[in-house]
């Protein structure tokens, strides 16, 4: 027997111990299999007090209701514990230093002033435990970045990657039959055997699980129909990737179904911004891709294809939805409001097509006289109408008439301002006027600074107004943010002019629709810049290692369809915010992706 010959056999002993070896690594990847493939999936009723009652902008209930996020967060951070533990246990059993990588150092400074952020926060409780629809405490955050960390860790070989894969698209498989369920109106989340699932026994008789997402619109288990959006817009682009790269036949028809099936959530979700996220994925697809788009036209245009008869289809179906969503988003009129602004001080002033109306009371003979003045102390001409209300007949105020009115004892001012009512008082012992909001709770209107979307606060179905009122929040928030899930607390939530004018009356703006915003005040200006140069590092290793379009093992062919992935996720980010409904798939991934790229950084260079 030749040497090289006896080389290459291997001891039953080594191929034991490989064999254990692998067995071994697989059980250390079941974490990133659970969050990716499971945790999604999780829903469970969760009744709990929000703990915002004594707030004026939220309402007196201490009792509220979750499904979709609480247990999700707990599951979260089960798993991330264990993780932990692994890597404690790795570090022992091996005897050795944990690996490291300088492109993952501002991926921990990010984690580090998240961290900084949430213990010097005015609101730190919630920002450890998580808030009313978000759940997504600072310990979320650093699981993060833990993900990160431990997919560099312990992502070794390409059978790894096959093997987290494998349970990814089976949990994208049952996505597609849910999301067929709901688009059709047998949405499974409603039926008897799902309430058994998800409610506990007692709730049974007393509760059902109705969601008002509207009539056959797909939100799978993800809370709000927009993150199904954002789903799609990181897996959808790794499906299409994966389907054109692959050969064997019988997993490209398990892509495209999984493909087909997320384009049907898609548009059945009728998320309107994915559309703008997918399509910049396509292109980096089509750029990436070039060489084998016509080297294997059959099976790319095939993929594509399919895709697009789909689309078609269902898009036959949801036209309207469809047509409107791209109005939505391209056809924004500039817009200006009569009510620009109410100043709730010793004087009612209220600004109206750029004139000010003064309004007060006189209560000094034991009955309410309203005074009603412009701003040169000129009293405004009025009638009184048979109910008690004064009809301003000043043209400048021809849309404002004022009623005095009850309310729990209170006097108040009822002032009808085209159409909407404004209930005010000042008997609430400053002599100062209040105003009744739609919580039921007396307080002050607090105007905002904005910036930017001046006019067109109705872009992208009011993020322009969400937007330009966050924005200047950011100069606040440089080194330090407000901590983990305050958004709430910082947002102006007393700006209830602008909020009556660009449809959030009554509302509580939890979130800002976009995931840097969101970073930004949550954790400051400089965490942010940090996740943006830890993302900035892997798009430029990415493109360095795929540009050629050379994809001849998996390592490469996965590597560069999940950095298309996360190229659609963070588009997204324009628009949505982080949830802990998709964020924690997109953080495996990218933590994959980086473990990828540095591995055939290292080949490469070997």
């Amino acid at each position: 027997m030749k040497a090289s010959q006896y080389n290459k056999k291997q001891s039953p002993a080594a191929s034991k111990s490989k064999t254990f070896n692998n067995q071994d690594n697989k059980l250390y990847l079941l974490p990133l299999v659970f969050i990716a493939a499971i945790l999604p999936f999780i829903m469970r009723f969760h009744e709990y007090d929000p703990g915002l009652s004594k707030y004026n902008w939220f309402t007196n209930e201490t009792s509220w209701f979750d499904a979709f996020l609480y247990f999700k967060q707990v599951f979260f951070l089960i798993v991330c514990s264990i993780m932990i533990l692994m890597i404690i246990y790795k570090v022992y059993q091996d005897k050795s230093s944990l690996q490291f990588s300088k492109m993952l150092i501002p991926i921990f400074i990010y984690g580090l002033l998240a961290l900084i952020s949430t213990l010097f926060s005015a609101h730190l409780s919630f920002g450890l435990s998580g808030i009313y629809e978000q759940f997504e405490s600072v310990f979320v955050l650093l699981g993060y970045c833990l993900i990160v960390y431990y997919a560099f860790l312990f992502i070794k070989t390409e059978d790894d990657i096959r093997f987290i894969f494998k349970y990814l698209l089976i949990g994208i498989l049952v996505f597609s039959l849910l999301g067929l369920s709901q688009v059709t109106g047998h949405d499974f989340i409603t039926t008897d055997l799902a309430k058994y699932l998800v409610l506990p026994r007692k709730y049974w008789n007393e509760l059902g699980l109705k969601f008002n997402f509207g009539a056959n619109r797909v939100y799978l288990t993800l809370y709000n129909p927009n993150y199904v959006g954002v789903y799609a817009s990181l897996i959808a682009p790794i499906l299409l990737g994966l389907a054109i790269l692959e050969k064997k036949k019988s997993q490209i028809t398990l892509y495209i179904t999984a493909l087909v099936g997320l384009a049907i959530s898609l548009i059945g979700s009728q998320s309107k911004t994915s559309l703008i996220s997918l399509s910049f994925a396509i292109v980096f697809i089509l750029v990436l891709f070039r060489k084998y788009i016509f080297r294997k036209s059959k099976v790319t245009f095939a993929v594509i294809g399919v895709c697009i008869a789909g689309i078609l289809i269902l898009g036959a179906v949801k036209y309207t939805a469809i047509t409107n969503t791209v109005n939505t988003i391209f056809n924004v009129p500039k817009t200006t409001s009569a009510l620009t602004d109410i100043k709730t001080e010793d004087v009612l002033l209220i600004t109206y097509i750029d004139n000010i109306l003064k309004v007060n009371t006189d209560t000094s003979d034991k009955s309410i006289t309203v005074i009603l003045e412009d701003t040169n102390s000129e009293v405004i001409p009025y009638t009184v109408s048979d109910t008690g209300s004064f009809m301003i007949s000043d043209p400048r105020f021809t849309g404002i008439s004022v009623t005095p009115a009850i309310y729990d004892n209170i006097v108040c001012l009822k002032v009808n301002i085209d159409g909407k009512d404004w209930i005010f008082t000042n008997q609430l012992g400053d002599n100062t006027f209040y105003y009744l909001n739609g919580k039921g709770k007396f307080d002050k209107i607090k105007t905002a600074d904005s910036t930017f979307f001046k006019g067109y606060e109705n872009f992208a179905t009011g993020r322009g107004y969400l937007w330009s009122r966050t924005i200047p929040l950011l100069k606040k928030y440089v080194l330090l943010g407000s901590g983990a899930d305050t958004f709430v607390f910082a947002f102006p939530q007393q700006d209830y002019v602008n909020l009556h004018n660009y449809g959030f009356d009554g509302q509580l703006v939890t979130r800002p629709h976009n995931l840097y915003l969101q970073i930004g005040v949550q954790s400051g200006v400089v965490s942010l810049i940090a996740l943006l140069v830890f993302y900035l590092l892997y798009f430029i290793s990415s493109i360095k290692l795929y540009w050629k379009g050379t994809f001849n093992n998996f390592y490469s062919q996965a590597g560069v369809s999940i950095f298309i992935g996360t190229i659609g996720y963070m588009i997204a980010g324009l628009t949505n915010d982080s949830t802990i409904t998709v964020a924690p798939v997109f953080w495996v991934l990218i933590g994959i992706g980086v473990a990828i790229n540095l591995k055939l950084k290292i080949n490469a260079e070997n």
